[in-house]
């Protein structure tokens, strides 16, 4: 039995079990994205009842012999962030990515920092498109994906602000003389690095570059949390388009 206590973590995801319990997809900083039950998480005199809700800090502790683990202890670290609005929808878009892509028991003490830093950033003053993808690029260098966005893929040679670069997810950035599918302005390359100043036709475009990188690693698996956008936008705007 593998016995984990006072760990510090974030809920991703929590669903009902049974008639009082819960399942929660939580993110630890040591032990990864990892399931427990949080048995009686429901009930009316649980002391954990007004815990077990994403984006609030914790320290957890639980015991675990198979896939899921059992909760034994959860405690408050910290003030929830509360998102809402746009900043909520960011949030739940940054947990379903880490849910999709970061695996079970993958310890991501950097990635954790990351995601600490992200919902500061969303419910700051620091742009959200910005944020996101500075978390993005965080999550693909976890995953040991994340181009250099500096370089051209095959010479070495520095990226040029001006030059066009076909973007392949599997080797990176390589340049090009012709506008065409999945090619960007180094520019925009340039300022995800944060060496070139950013702008809204960059934001467009360096939301259009992260996608492309994102949706290879999905390997056709849908976020829900970007339909939710579709038809919240589709109803009212609920932010920007560049996020």
């Amino acid at each position: 039995m593998i016995r984990v206590e006072q760990q510090p973590c974030w809920i991703l995801h929590r669903r009902p079990w049974r008639e009082s319990s819960l399942i929660l997809d939580i993110f630890s900083r040591d032990h990864g994205q990892v399931g427990l039950v949080a048995k009686g998480a429901r009930g009316a005199r649980s002391a954990w009842r007004g815990l077990s809700e994403p984006f609030a800090p914790l320290m957890a502790s639980w015991t675990r012999r198979g896939e899921l683990g059992t909760a034994t202890g959860l405690e408050s670290a910290g003030e929830r962030r509360a998102l809402s609005g746009r900043s909520l929808w960011c949030g739940l878009y940054v947990n379903e990515l880490v849910i999709k892509l970061l695996g079970r028991d993958d310890p991501a003490p950097a990635l954790f920092s990351a995601y600490e830093t992200v919902l500061d950033e969303l419910i700051g003053t620091i742009d959200a498109g910005r944020a996101l993808r500075r978390f993005e690029l965080a999550l693909l260098g976890e995953l040991g994906v994340a181009p250099d966005l500096r370089f051209e893929a095959l010479s070495g040679d520095a990226v040029e602000a001006d030059g066009l670069y076909h973007l392949n997810p599997e080797s990176g950035l390589l340049a090009i003389h012709r506008s065409g599918s999945d090619v960007f302005e180094g520019r925009v390359a340039l300022a995800l690095a944060g060496d070139h100043p950013w702008d809204p036709v960059i934001a467009r475009q360096a939301r259009n570059m992260i996608r492309l990188l994102l949706d290879h690693q999905l390997d056709g698996r849908t976020l829900k949390t970007r339909d939710l956008f579709r038809q919240r936008r589709a109803s009212g705007p609920i932010g920007r388009k560049d996020d």
